[in-house]
């Protein structure tokens, strides 16, 4: 892929997750691998996703140094970096505050898989408690990646979630997935909690079509014209 292409990505990433409820004012961000293994490309600190150019998103080296773009990058920018550093299979990784995920995730309840949603964690979704604090060192960073291994996304009790996929589309939808998964697991506690739970095992067979990156890859597309009907609905608004 093409850097123009990358950065378009990361762009279009932030604002996929900005329309789906996950923005957090100016935190939170999605990370991109170059692709010529120079570091990470990440949107600058200070924008909100809906704001952020091609120009605002910059490449780091894996010391956080600024190779290209405007601004400053993110202080946890050890999130991205050491993912990557240590995990091949990774190519994107996004870092979100969603409120109903932090709820859950404060709370004593484990995720459960009662919908289709939900089938995509049928396996669970760990928790990691040392993760309350602002994560701007790469030995933090590190610790992060280790606990994250090869799971799709962890919960950090306090703080919020991380997701990491193969692409930023992958990334992006699981972390839209696991908020809406959080909203209704919340939702179904108000009115006395899942009668019926299934086990993981039964949940993993229910739901095995929600676990390809197919099934995230239909999602994105989705919200990916979603994000374009907005963009040309509130530009000839502007007009």
């Amino acid at each position: 892929m093409a850097v123009a292409d990358v950065r378009s990505e990361v762009v279009r990433g932030g604002r996929v997750l900005a329309l789906a409820g996950l923005s957090d004012m100016v935190w939170g961000h999605v990370s991109a691998r170059d692709p010529s293994g120079r570091g990470v490309w990440m949107k600058a600190n200070g924008l909100g996703f809906e704001e952020v150019t091609d120009d605002d998103v910059l490449l780091l080296d894996y010391d956080g140094n600024v190779l290209a773009g405007r601004g400053s990058p993110h202080r946890e920018y050890p999130i991205h970096t050491e993912i990557l550093r240590r995990s091949a299979g990774v190519a994107s990784v996004v870092h979100v505050h969603p409120p109903h995920a932090i709820a859950l995730a404060a709370s004593a309840l484990e995720l459960q898989a009662f919908s289709h949603v939900a089938g995509v964690f049928a396996g669970g979704v760990r928790r990691y408690r040392d993760g309350a604090g602002l994560i701007d060192s790469a030995a933090a960073g590190a610790a992060l990646a280790d606990a994250l291994k090869d799971d799709r996304a962890l919960f950090l009790t306090g703080h919020g979630v991380i997701t990491a996929g193969p692409s930023v589309a992958v990334a992006v939808t699981t972390a839209v997935m696991l908020e809406r998964a959080c909203h209704l697991q919340l939702l179904a506690e108000g009115y006395g909690g899942v009668a019926a739970p299934l086990s993981s095992d039964e949940a993993l067979q229910v739901y095995a079509h929600t676990q390809t990156d197919k099934h995230l890859l239909g999602a994105w597309e989705y919200l990916s014209r979603k994000v374009d009907r907005y963009r040309s609905a509130t530009s000839l608004t502007d007009q």
